[in-house]
């Protein structure tokens, strides 16, 4: 299941905190306590983004591809997504 381009983006910055930077390609990035925690990226001119795409997203973001579905699908909340990053130890 393709996922569109403006609801990651929304996802990312509105919902989870990422900030966007503009390039090359759009960066996303989330810094807690002024530490860079997370990185991921869209390319620009994609509509969509393909199922393996979403999979390294996923990998990026410090969660499984199952646990980013769930986000989009706004069945996790910002708080459950710290929380997993504290228990991989990435925050």
């Amino acid at each position: 299941m393709p996922a569109s381009v403006r609801k990651m983006d929304q996802l990312l910055v509105n919902v989870l905190g990422f900030a966007r930077r503009t390039g090359r390609h759009q960066i996303y990035i989330l810094e807690l306590d002024g530490r860079q925690v997370v990185r991921t990226l869209i390319s620009h001119g994609a509509r969509e983004i393909s199922d393996d795409l979403l999979s390294t997203m996923a990998q990026q973001m410090g969660i499984s591809t199952p646990q980013l579905k769930k986000l989009l699908a706004g069945e996790l909340s910002r708080t459950a997504y710290l929380e997993i990053l504290h228990q991989r130890g990435i925050v």
